[in-house]
């Protein structure tokens, strides 16, 4: 009867001959680290562009490059609500360590922060223009609720089903279009990050 193996005598084998890259192994190291020191200063209260500056010099450049580039991209979305903080700015700041301070980088980085700071002022007053017209069908509502029940019904736009689905739709509309010019600039700002 033949030998039974154990899973570890087994692994063994399968590892046998395998050799580590470790030129590789320490480039990946140095891109997350690279990319923690980008997560800390874009969602912390730090805002010393110097620290942050050496902090990353001591990382290889072209992984630094790598994951400042993936920390910038990363960093532009949709907001939902007004822009209040610094998250911009700071993304800029990154963006400006990546490329050198390229005007071509800097210049599109600059429309699209400003593209995506109108985002939630266009959806308030996409909604507020719906409520507007939609407010004869609320008010006939209420006029046909009245006459059934003999007292004023006041109905608010957000719980009416037809209004909600009208709004929803809508929304939708709009953030696909947001959202594709998002991805189509953020595909422009990557080719330049990448070729400085």
């Amino acid at each position: 009867m033949g030998k039974i193996k154990s899973a570890w005598e087994i692994a063994l084998e399968k590892t046998e001959g395998i050799e580590i890259d470790k030129d590789k192994f320490r480039y990946s190291e140095n891109v997350n680290k690279a990319r923690r020191i980008a997560g800390a200063y874009l969602t912390g209260d730090e805002t010393d562009t110097e620290k942050l500056r050496k902090e990353l010099e001591a990382v290889d450049a072209k992984a630094r490059k790598e994951a400042l580039t993936a920390s910038v991209l990363s960093s532009l979305s949709l907001p939902q609500d007004e822009v209040v903080d610094n998250r911009f700015e700071k993304t800029k700041t990154l963006a400006s360590i990546a490329s050198g301070n390229d005007p071509d980088v800097m210049g599109l980085l600059a429309e699209l922060t400003e593209f995506l700071m109108q985002y939630p002022k266009h959806r308030k007053d996409l909604v507020e223009k719906m409520k507007e017209q939609f407010r004869p069908v609320l008010e006939e509502k209420e006029a046909k609720l009245r006459a059934q029940y003999g007292q004023d019904v006041h109905i608010a736009p957000e719980t009416d089903k037809e209004f909600v689905e009208i709004a929803t739709k809508n929304l939708e509309r709009l953030e696909a279009q947001y959202d594709a010019t998002l991805q189509n600039a953020k595909k422009q700002l990557k080719e330049l990050l990448e070729r400085n």
